[in-house]
């Protein structure tokens, strides 16, 4: 999945942070619709000619559906459907896949690559731009827990104030 996600981002993405997912979609050619979706944040159909289609739900939270229109992307980059299918996608407030179910889980690997890339977050860190995890979740408009997995995944921490940088947890009891 890392290859694949970072082919896309080098082929569709246009740099700019947060990843602008509908630039990316139309580089894939992708349309994008707002509808009505019942449940699902985002509803991914392919035609029987082939031509993919994401419909998103406004009424949905913003955060849901920037992940819900990433994971779609990923089912179609990872080829998970033909065409003639759809795919419901639905998004929990945890942000939790069935990870007993293997296109779910390669396709929640693929947006959180999408998303958050592996550069960007690097960078970030390294050059002291965002300190928390809020403020790296409002970088890259992605809840704080997807931040936080995304962190773990890449073997990655933040930044700690110089304040807790010292030996003694005690020093500034005294």
């Amino acid at each position: 999945m890392s290859l694949l996600a970072e082919g896309i981002l080098k082929t569709h993405w246009d740099q700019s942070v947060p990843v602008n997912l509908a630039h990316i979609a139309r580089g894939m050619g992708v349309a994008m619709a707002l509808g009505s979706t019942g449940a699902a944040c985002a509803l991914l159909e392919i035609s029987r000619e082939n031509k993919a289609r994401i419909t998103i739900d406004a009424s949905h939270p913003f955060m849901h559906q920037r992940y819900g229109v990433a994971h779609a992307l990923g089912h179609l980059a990872l080829h998970h459907l033909r065409p003639g299918m759809r795919r419901e996608i639905v998004v929990s407030d945890s942000y939790h896949v069935d990870y007993h179910q293997r296109m779910d889980s390669e396709a929640n690997d693929f947006a959180l690559r999408l998303l958050v890339p592996t550069e960007v977050l690097q960078f970030t860190l390294q050059d002291g731009h965002a300190s928390s995890m809020e403020e790296l979740a409002h970088l890259f408009e992605v809840p704080p827990i997807l931040i936080k997995q995304r962190l773990a995944d890449l073997g990655l921490r933040l930044p700690q104030p110089l304040a807790r940088q010292g030996t003694d947890p005690n020093i500034w009891r005294k």
